[in-house]
C-alpha cells in the first residue's frame, strides 16, 4: 500500500486506477442488533485483517459509526494507521458520544490534533482537502440541515435522541450551523475543483417521508455533479444519483459464528473504479488487451492427447451457429453493430462521475475488455484473426444485450478461432446478410487439419468454402502463431 499517495498539499498527483472502496455503520459493539462490547475488538480485528488482505491495491473510505464511544473509534483509527491502510474516514453521530463532557467540536478538534500526523488514514472535517489522482477528496459528519424542501421542520422532537445526553451542548441550532458550514466548504469545492470525492455520515440527500426522518436526512443544498458521495447513517445501502452508500448496520454475527461464518466479504463494501471513457485508451497491443478471454490450449502430441482432441472435435460449430446473427451483422453492417454494441455498454456506464463508475453487475475487467474490443473492430485491422474474433466475441455479448455473461464465457481457443474466422469467411464470400442467415453447421465432406486436430468447414445455409479457396484465404490472414500453428488442408 506504501505505494498509493496521497497529497495534502493541493496538488494533484499522476493518476492511476485504484478502486476506491467504501463502507459505513460498522457498530463494532453491537450483534445481532443488541449491544455487545465483548464481541467487539474480535470483529474489528476480523474488519482491519480482511481490508489488508482483500483491498490493498484500494483506497478505503469510512463514513463513521464505528462505536457508541469516541476513544475506541480513536484508537480504531490509529490501528488503522499503524497497519498502513491507506484511506479517509469521518465520524459518525455514534463515534462522538462521551459523558455527556465534550461538545461536537471538541471531539473534532481532539480528532484532528490525534490525527495530524497520520500518513496513512486521514480524517476528513470542514475546512480540509487532501488530494488522490486527480480527485479532491473532501468530508466532514454532513450534519442534518432539519429541513424538507423548503420547510424546517420542528426542532423540539429531535431534543429526545441519545445524543442529546451523549454529547455536551447537543443542541439542532447547534447542528444546523455546522451543516450550513460543511455546506458552504463543499460548495466552494465543487465550484473550484474539477473532481471531487464526498464522504459524510449523514446523507447529502434527501430520504424523508415525514418530519421526523430528518435526523436520517434532509434537504442539502450541494451544487454540480462533479462528485461522488459517500454517505451513511440511514443503516440502508443504495444509491440515488450520485450519492451511494454500502451500511452494514446493527446485524454483526455472534463471535461464536465467526469460525465457520465470514463475518466480512468483498459484497459488504461498495465500490467504485475507473472508467475508460474513450475507446481505446491504453497502448496495449490489440490482443494483449483482451488475451485474458484467450485460451492457449493446443493439442501437441496426438498420442497423449487423444481426450482433448476429442473435446475440441465435440465443440463442432455450436458455439459459432449461436452468434450467427450478430457475426452477419458485423459482416453487413459494421458501423450499425458498433453502434448498437456502444449504445448498450453506456447503459451499463450511465452511473459514472468523476471518471469512476460504481461496480455492478459489468467489473472494470469486463468493461476495459468491451471497449478494447470496439476499438479492434472500429480499426478493421484484420491481420490479427486471433484478436478480431475474440473482440467480435466479446461485443457478440453487447450485442444479444447480455455483457453480463462476459465473465463466465469459456475463453476462446484457437480451434474456436478458426472455427469463427472460417464461419466470418463463408459468410462474407457468399454475401449472406442479417435477413438470409439461417443455419451454421459442419460440412462433414470438407475439413482440414489444424494444429493436429481434423476440422470440418462451416456450412453457412448449407453454403461452404473449398478446401483450396480456404487455403488461399488463410495465406493473405494468417491465423498468427500463439502458439506456433501448422496449418494443413485436405480434400476429401
Amino acid at each position: 500500500m506504501n505505494d498509493l499517495i496521497i497529497s495534502s498539499n493541493n496538488m494533484p498527483i499522476k493518476s492511476t486506477e485504484n478502486p476506491i472502496v467504501f463502507i459505513s455503520d460498522l457498530h463494532f459493539d453491537f450483534t445481532k442488533r443488541k449491544f455487545n462490547a465483548k464481541a467487539a475488538l474480535q470483529m474489528k480485528d476480523d474488519f482491519i485483517a480482511f481490508v489488508k488482505e482483500r483491498y490493498s491495491d484500494s483506497i478505503l473510505c469510512l463514513a463513521g459509526d464505528f462505536f457508541n464511544n469516541y476513544k475506541k473509534t480513536l484508537s480504531f483509527v490509529k490501528e488503522l494507521e499503524k497497519n498502513q491502510i491507506v484511506g479517509f474516514f469521518v465520524l459518525g453521530n455514534h463515534d462522538y458520544w462521551n459523558n455527556g463532557t465534550m461538545s461536537h467540536q471538541d471531539i473534532i478538534n481532539l480528532f484532528s490534533d490525534k490525527t495530524k500526523n497520520n500518513q496513512y488514514f486521514r480524517f476528513l472535517v470542514t475546512g480540509r482537502k487532501y488530494y488522490f489522482n486527480d480527485i479532491c477528496i473532501i468530508g466532514d459528519t454532513g450534519w442534518t440541515s432539519f429541513r424538507r424542501g423548503k420547510r424546517q421542520v420542528e426542532l423540539e422532537q429531535f431534543w429526545g435522541l441519545p445524543d442529546a445526553v451523549k454529547v455536551k451542548d447537543f443542541s439542532p441550532e447547534n447542528i444546523i450551523a455546522l451543516h450550513n458550514e460543511w455546506v458552504s466548504f463543499a460548495n466552494n469545492a465543487l465550484k473550484k475543483e474539477e473532481k471531487v470525492l464526498i464522504v459524510t455520515h449523514f446523507p447529502m440527500v434527501n430520504f424523508t417521508k415525514e418530519d421526523k426522518d430528518c435526523w436520517w436526512s434532509s434537504t442539502t443544498k450541494l451544487k454540480g455533479d462533479n462528485s461522488w458521495r459517500i454517505f451513511g447513517h440511514t443503516h440502508r445501502s443504495g444509491q440515488k444519483f450520485n450519492n451511494v452508500s454500502w451500511q452494514r448496520g446493527y446485524d454483526n454475527k455472534d463471535a461464536k459464528y465467526l469460525e465457520w461464518v465470514m463475518q466480512y466479504t468483498s459484497n459488504s463494501f461498495g465500490k467504485i473504479e475507473k472508467s475508460v471513457h474513450q475507446y481505446g485508451i491504453r497502448s496495449l497491443s490489440n490482443f494483449e488487451s483482451i488475451s485474458n478471454f484467450h485460451s492457449p490450449v493446443v493439442v501437441k502430441n496426438v498420442t497423449e492427447e487423444s481426450a482433448l482432441i476429442l473435446t475440441v472435435k465435440r465443440k463442432g460449430y455450436r458455439r459459432c451457429a449461436a452468434n450467427k446473427h450478430n457475426f452477419t451483422v458485423l459482416s453487413n453492417s459494421p458501423e450499425e453493430y458498433l453502434k448498437k454494441v456502444k449504445k448498450v455498454t453506456e447503459g451499463y456506464l450511465q452511473d459514472t462521475y468523476i471518471g469512476y463508475v460504481l461496480s455492478g453487475p459489468l467489473s472494470q475487467e469486463v468493461i476495459n475488455a468491451i471497449q478494447h474490443s470496439i476499438t479492434i473492430l472500429e480499426n478493421r485491422d484484420l491481420s490479427d484473426i486471433r484478436a478480431y474474433i475474440t473482440a467480435a466475441v466479446i461485443t457478440g455479448y453487447v450485442f444479444n444485450e447480455m455483457p453480463f455473461l462476459i465473465k463466465d464465457m469459456r475463453p476462446l481457443d484457437d480451434y474456436d478461432i478458426l472455427r469463427f474466422w472460417l464461419m466470418l469467411l463463408t459468410i462474407n464470400h457468399y454475401g449472406i446478410n442479417m435477413a438470409s442467415i439461417n443455419t451454421v453447421r459442419s460440412n462433414k465432406k470438407n475439413r482440414i487439419t489444424f494444429c493436429n486436430v481434423d476440422l470440418y468447414l462451416p456450412a453457412v445455409n448449407d453454403l461452404s468454402l473449398s478446401a483450396d479457396e480456404v487455403q488461399m484465404l488463410m495465406q493473405k490472414t494468417p491465423l498468427s502463431p500463439r502458439p506456433a500453428a501448422l496449418l494443413e488442408l485436405v480434400d476429401n
